[in-house]
């Protein structure tokens, strides 16, 4: 008796090629995972209410603009491991020499937290970076909204 040739769904080039794609797509989410899992994450939150100005703070991560910051918001930065210098100015594109610098040593996998206030002066006002711990952080986080940048 002789077998008869049927075309199966299974085997053809079609399925082949989608399996590629899948397989591809699924090998670049991976790498891009692993990637930034040997970052830090730095969170900028800025709790300050009406004492401080509504207008957004600059950030700045190593004098390169990373974002901007309102009040009752905070933002998620994945920096590489390393020496890095933090900053935050109330306009500019360009981080200034005269701007509240933090300077923090990241390492990969780490978390890190950054509050930023407004302080009233007698003749300037300024603003100012302070790094919190875990526990103060998530006594916060609650009551702001995350931004994206």
């Amino acid at each position: 008796m002789q077998q008869l040739y049927t075309w199966n769904p299974i085997n053809s080039p079609f399925k082949l090629m989608i399996m590629n794609k899948i397989l591809s797509v699924l090998l670049v989410l991976l790498i891009s995972n692993s990637m930034h899992a040997q970052d830090g994450k730095v969170y900028f939150m800025r709790s300050d209410g009406f004492s401080a100005p509504a207008a957004a703070f600059n950030l700045f991560v190593d004098h390169k603009m990373v974002g901007r910051l309102n009040n009752k918001r905070f933002s998620i930065h994945n920096v590489k491991p390393g020496s890095h210098i933090f900053s935050s100015q109330f306009s500019g594109k360009k981080s200034k020499g005269k701007a509240e610098r933090l300077e923090e040593q990241i390492e990969a996998g780490k978390t890190y937290y950054i509050k930023l206030s407004f302080k009233h002066g007698i003749f300037k006002n300024r603003l100012q970076f302070k790094q919190v711990d875990a526990d103060d952080a998530k006594k916060m986080l609650p009551g702001l909204r995350e931004i994206k940048n």
